[in-house]
């Protein structure tokens, strides 16, 4: 003969497995959505990776710079700043930061280049450093910064959903940070 079961610990039995499902679900969902966010910050063409790009574009001029400004302690700086950045162990609000100083490194080496007279006769480095601008400036518009920033603004509102976003947060799962 089977022992059989009160109805009150079938309903506590049921009751307990709605209940994980529903953070089970939820947390999962959340995690999901975070994931996507992240893929924007660091997948493949992601935020990270243009601003990687903008850096490189930072040492190649310092390549060109090294010819023409030899010992130059901007493009010193633009050097520091551009490795600097290919760490990306910081957080955004410091990779932003460093960005915002390679722009005027990169800027301020560019310049000094333009004047140099031995660059002026170098007409394949004239021409490269008119590419690599152009590349570093289109990076720096690129549409990757406002996509990741409304899609991590719309996580980060989501994630504060009354009951589903405050259980995702106790089990979690992090607002995601804005690029600004």
């Amino acid at each position: 003969m089977k022992p059989k079961l009160t109805i009150g610990l079938s309903i506590l039995i049921c009751l307990l497995l709605l209940v994980f499902g529903l953070v089970f679900g939820s947390v999962s969902g959340y995690n999901d959505d975070r994931a996507q966010v992240n893929a924007l910050l660091a997948g493949d063409s992601g935020l990270l990776t243009v601003v990687n790009y903008r850096a490189s574009d930072g040492l190649n001029l310092c390549v060109v710079a090294d010819r023409h400004l030899a010992g130059d302690a901007d493009v010193a700086t633009l050097r520091t700043v551009a490795n600097a950045l290919h760490g990306n162990d910081a957080s955004l609000s410091s990779i932003k930061a460093k960005d915002a100083a390679l722009t005027d490194a990169y800027t301020a080496v560019a310049t000094k280049l333009r004047a140099s007279e031995s660059f002026q006769q170098s007409n394949r480095d004239r021409q490269y450093l008119e590419m690599l601008t152009t590349d570093f400036q289109n990076y720096s518009q690129n549409a990757i910064y406002a996509t990741y920033n409304k899609a991590a603004a719309d996580f980060n509102e989501k994630l504060t959903t009354p009951v589903l976003g405050d259980m995702a947060r106790f089990f979690g799962i992090k607002p995601c940070e804005l690029y600004q």
